[in-house]
């Protein structure tokens, strides 16, 4: 009965909170039939006790809406539903008293105060106190399911952006553009005897292998220190060819490598300083990555010096990378990780990622840069 008066809205609501009571109605109508009295009587005697305990009711699902479930201060919770439970009863039966008054009133004539004997009272007292029950059990187990099927949603929108990122990634690591410009400045390696040579082919091969075997895989968050030794294998094979013109250095705490991250949550912010800095200047630019764990929360940032953008035209942007980023996070945390951009012309672009830390996991360190 509880979904029934939070779900919809208007007139709509209130008929499918009423429609809920019917079953309540319907005992009772049978009930007092039994007992010999005519319908019309029967239906009366019902209403006057069902009704009272409907319109008591909503007071008690909006109590429930104020004292929501915690796992925390369960002593006080349960205390003051008993309390609640003993007032919702008690008013309960001042609404059958009120009922019956009026009804006795308007039917003699006469002004007739109806009053519950004590053994009616005691028995009203009892049930309304399991209705009390009934009624927060209800509004408690529908918050529950509506929490799940929110979770449910966001999962299911975070896998789908989390494929999204995946393959966008994978495309941006191997498209032609790219392949080539790594391919022939491996080959120029190769045919000058450089040293870095092999060290090159290992970690464009590694980056291969990583972002496949990621896109394969069904888990969604990884360890930082996987998704940061993506970004230096990205970023050591884009120095290959932008030599000087990038410098990119990356602080990383200890403290903050072992979080786990949503995967592909800094490639993307990393590909996008490259593309948009470093690739179009010819002076140096630098890039940084920082990582750091305060407490419950891990701050993540990538910047640059470069040329940096009108800040009401990056959210226009025909690129998706940013848009992917804000959106795998507000899927996966909610309103438990934020994404900030500062940008002016002139004055570089900086993202900046604050999400939960997460359950540490075990992963070994990557490559010194």
């Amino acid at each position: 009965m509880t979904d029934a008066l939070t779900a919809g809205s208007g007139p709509r609501r209130w008929t499918l909170y009423a429609a809920a009571w019917l079953p309540m109605l319907a005992a009772y109508f049978g009930a007092i039939m039994a007992g010999g009295d005519s319908a019309l009587d029967s239906l009366t005697l019902a209403l006057h006790n069902t009704v009272p305990a409907a319109l008591t009711g909503i007071g008690v699902v909006h109590a429930c809406a104020r004292i929501p479930w915690t796992s925390r201060g369960r002593g006080a919770f349960f205390g003051i539903h008993a309390l609640l439970a003993i007032a919702y009863s008690l008013a309960w039966c001042g609404g059958i008293m009120a009922a019956r008054t009026i009804a006795e009133s308007l039917r003699t004539g006469r002004a007739r105060v109806f009053v519950l004997t004590f053994e009616e009272l005691r028995w009203q007292l009892g049930a309304g106190v399991l209705l009390y029950v009934t009624i927060a059990a209800m509004r408690y187990v529908g918050d529950v399911a509506g929490r799940l099927r929110e979770q449910e949603a966001r999962a299911a929108r975070a896998e789908a952006l989390r494929t999204r990122a995946e393959m966008q990634a994978l495309r941006a690591q191997i498209n032609p553009h790219f392949l080539f410009n790594t391919l022939h400045s491996l080959l120029e390696l190769v045919s000058a005897g450089d040293g870095r040579a092999e060290e090159a082919i290992e970690r464009f091969g590694a980056l291969l292998h990583r972002t496949c075997d990621v896109h394969r895989s069904a888990a969604d968050d990884v360890p930082l220190a996987e998704e940061i030794q993506l970004v230096r294998d990205y970023l050591w094979i884009e120095q290959l060819r932008l030599g000087t013109r990038l410098r990119a250095t990356l602080d990383v705490d200890d403290d903050a490598v072992t979080c786990t991250v949503p995967s592909f949550v800094l490639q993307p912010l990393v590909e996008n300083a490259v593309k948009h800095a470093a690739s179009i200047r010819v002076a140096p630019t630098s890039v940084r990555l920082r990582a750091v764990r305060e407490g419950g929360r891990l701050l993540l940032s990538v910047e640059d010096d470069g040329p940096g953008a009108v800040p009401e035209q990056v959210e226009r942007t025909p690129g998706a990378g940013l848009r992917l980023v804000r959106g795998r996070m507000e899927a996966r945390y909610g309103d438990g990780g934020q994404m900030r951009i500062n940008t002016a012309p002139g004055a570089g672009f900086r993202v900046a990622l604050a999400l939960p830390a997460g359950a540490p996991a075990l992963a070994a360190a990557g490559q010194g840069w």
